[in-house]
């Protein structure tokens, strides 16, 4: 395993895995899974000149086998005739797929800000018994590929190459220098960084608001051209038809219905997109949403007066944060028959505040 930088990530998007393998040197990689081989193309050419494959693999094989091996030549050199590499190298994974039907363990993390030491602890509050992880965004940004290598290695660690990872992209993971780079790393069907989720008796949508202001506000120096990407973000809800026998939930890093907790004339923005976006949550059924962004840990009610747009469901806003790293508060969600436990718990596995969601009313109780 010497060729690796870190553990590979199981990530979950649409009915497949996305596993991402990091390697010290460029080479080729490639993912045998029950006898079969999976590989990263492009039109018909493997990657043998970057460190970084992103491979996809059916769900239901990785599922059924509970292990996949990661298959490594590093490059010596590539040329047009003869190329040469080493001879592969393997390491082997153990995998556990979400099988449970009850007393389903999940982890929820955003706004890291490469705090890894304390969101790592912050992260194991269920020990062993972890069956998902959510990564909600900004879990750090992205100047240069160490940025990123960084951001693996935190998720390659809290997973260990073994539990599924949901990865939702932030708004600080839209600057920097190499945030163009972010889909060659993390989740996306094709460009973009939205999308559906499918594992176990689970289903939902992952969204993506991408900045928390306008395109033409200075601080992002013409950059961005996120009102076009939320329009067609709008359209790809539209498009979806939920499963019938799944629990369905949403995932985004900003609420759509709460931009903002505070006055804030650059953050409240878009209503006509985010309203679309909740009349479209709403027609498919989402028994809840769970955010980042706002630095504290609260719940909201459907149709809350604090948020600044009516919601069919009720938000969990999951991620407390002291700049002084003394603190670090992710949530713990266990999701049973008919509930859903939600605990805010902090980096020294304490539980902070719990409550109880009823997930045919959307009805919160506090534990």
């Amino acid at each position: 395993m010497e060729f690796l930088s870190c553990n590979p990530i199981v990530f979950v998007i649409d009915k497949e895995y996305e596993i991402l393998v990091n390697t010290v040197e460029n080479g080729i990689v490639t993912i045998e899974v029950g006898g079969n081989i999976y590989y990263e193309e492009n039109a018909g050419v493997l990657y043998s000149e970057k460190n970084h494959t992103k491979i996809r693999v059916p769900s239901e094989v990785l599922n059924r086998e509970k292990s996949y091996t990661v298959i490594y030549r590093r490059t010596i050199e590539k040329k047009a005739y003869y190329s040469e590499f080493e001879e592969p190298r393997t390491a082997e994974f153990v995998f556990s797929p979400l099988l449970k039907e009850e007393n389903i363990n999940i982890y929820h993390l955003a706004d890291v800000h490469y705090r890894f030491g304390t969101a790592e602890k912050t992260g194991r509050y269920f020990g062993d018994d972890l069956d998902l992880i959510i990564m909600n965004g900004d879990i750090g940004e992205v100047e240069s590929l160490e940025s990123y290598l960084n951001v693996c290695k935190f998720a390659g660690r809290l997973s260990e190459g073994r539990i599924p990872v949901i990865f939702a992209r932030g708004n600080h993971d839209t600057r920097g220098k190499l945030a163009e780079l972010f889909t060659d790393f993390f989740p996306a069907n094709g460009k973009n960084t939205y999308y559906t989720f499918e594992i176990g008796k689970l289903w939902g949508v992952v969204l993506d608001c991408g900045e928390d202001k306008l395109d033409d506000h200075p601080e992002y120096s013409r950059t961005n051209i996120f009102e076009a990407f939320r329009r067609r973000e709008t359209d790809f809800l539209k498009q979806i038809e939920p499963p019938k026998d799944k629990l369905c939930f949403a995932i985004s890093h900003i609420c759509p219905a709460q931009t903002t907790h505070e006055p804030n004339p650059y953050c409240d923005i878009e209503h006509d997109v985010y309203s679309a976006w909740n009349t479209e949550l709403a027609r498919i059924g989402i028994k809840f949403m769970i955010n980042g962004h706002i630095h504290q840990a609260y719940l909201l009610p459907k149709n809350s007066e604090r948020s600044i747009l009516p919601h069919e469901y009720p938000v969990i806003v999951g991620s407390a944060i002291d700049y002084n790293d003394s603190y670090l508060w992710g949530t713990a969600l266990t999701v049973n028959k008919d509930t859903l436990d939600v605990k805010f718990t902090d980096n020294n596995q304490e539980v902070k505040e719990a409550y109880v969601i009823e997930l045919k009313t959307g009805n919160i109780i506090k534990s």
